[in-house]
């Protein structure tokens, strides 16, 4: 697993904090004093949720192989096919509580179960961050299963340092924003909210709404993207195994700057839509309707807790942002109905 122990990293300090006892070296960021270029992206307020009736493609979508989305959305341009040839640059990494799109056999409601840590079926229970019953996304098989069976790799509960409301054996669906609007290469790359990081050189440039559609719908100039995996939290030490050498460590992954392209398969889902969350369904829709190119993986992916616990180590050491908001699960956005997406199956390979 890679680690940022020992690595100098301009604007951090070392120390050995209390809770942190088997840390060689932890690091937090020094107060950062400069203000930030893209904070507030003022063309934000001028995407509002608007009627499903009305919108452009919406997104998380059923990227089943071979289903189709009803046609009755234009998404008016084609789908980015390749993100860094398209000048796009990671600017933000969050997640959800439960798979936001569809897969059948790999993630759909057919999965869920009664894990402690989630809302109670018809209660009122919230889960931790105050995510309600009818927020929580699709579960995956292996979940599920490995809930049924009681196995420990699933069931042993991980000691978290970085994230927070994170529970081994549930799901949850990394998100990975892109932009070639985003300050790329830059301490400024990543920014929570992630919309401050897909906006930021438009903000900083004082763009309007008007001129920002025309390079989106018109010219085609400005690429927003999103790749999007899936995966179930194991614990390897239940097993008396070593997390750091298990099959579901990805050591070599680089985990902020994007997906784990080795794991995914050849067919993933390419279609456009929206931003997604709770604060949508399928009478409001996103504003954001078109805009978004989706690489969506189809497969669900064990992970360690200790590598998903670097990544938000990671998160809170590397960004000259605060990505703090994004070190625990967001509530999920129903998949949004057939009427209302693009079709995922025009552009399944990449």
């Amino acid at each position: 697993m890679f680690s940022l122990a020992g690595i100098a990293i301009s604007g951090f300090s070392s120390f050995q904090p209390a809770d942190c006892p088997e840390c060689t070296t932890c690091m937090v960021p020094e107060p950062n004093l400069e203000p930030n270029p893209c904070q507030d992206a003022p063309l934000v307020a001028m995407l509002p949720n608007i009627p499903c009736n009305s919108s452009l493609a919406q997104s998380p979508a059923d990227v089943t192989r071979g289903t189709a989305g009803a046609g009755n959305v234009d998404p008016l341009l084609d789908p980015a096919k390749d993100f860094n040839e398209e000048g796009m640059c990671t600017v933000n990494v969050h997640w959800h509580l439960g798979a936001e799109h569809l897969s059948k056999g790999e993630y759909d409601p057919t999965y869920m179960f009664e894990h402690p840590f989630l809302p109670k079926k018809d209660h009122r229970s919230l889960a931790e961050g105050g995510i309600p019953r009818d927020h929580v996304g699709h579960m995956c098989r292996i979940a599920k299963e490995g809930f049924d069976k009681k196995d420990p790799l699933f069931t042993t509960e991980y000691d978290w340092k970085y994230c927070k409301g994170m529970h081994v054996g549930l799901t949850y669906e990394i998100h990975w924003p892109h932009s070639n609007l985003g300050h790329c290469q830059s301490k400024w790359q990543y920014q929570s909210h992630f919309m401050d990081g897909v906006l930021c050189d438009a903000t900083t440039g004082g763009v309007d709404l008007a001129t920002a559609a025309k390079l989106i719908f018109e010219d085609g100039t400005v690429k927003f993207g999103v790749e999007g995996q899936v995966f179930t939290v194991v614990n390897s030490l239940g097993v008396n195994g070593d997390p750091n050498h298990s099959p579901f460590s990805h050591q070599t992954w680089d985990s902020m700057n994007g997906w784990n392209k080795a794991i995914v398969k050849d067919d993933y889902a390419i279609y456009k839509g929206s931003t997604t969350g709770p604060g949508a369904d399928n009478e409001i829709c996103r504003g954001t309707g078109g805009m978004v190119t989706w690489h969506q993986d189809r497969d669900c992916h064990a992970i360690e807790a200790s590598t998903f616990d670097n990544l938000c180590r990671m998160m809170l050491v590397i960004p000259a942002d605060d990505l703090s908001p994004d070190v625990e699960p967001h509530g999920a956005r129903d998949t949004v109905h057939p009427d209302y997406f693009d079709d995922p199956d025009d552009d399944q390979r990449a």
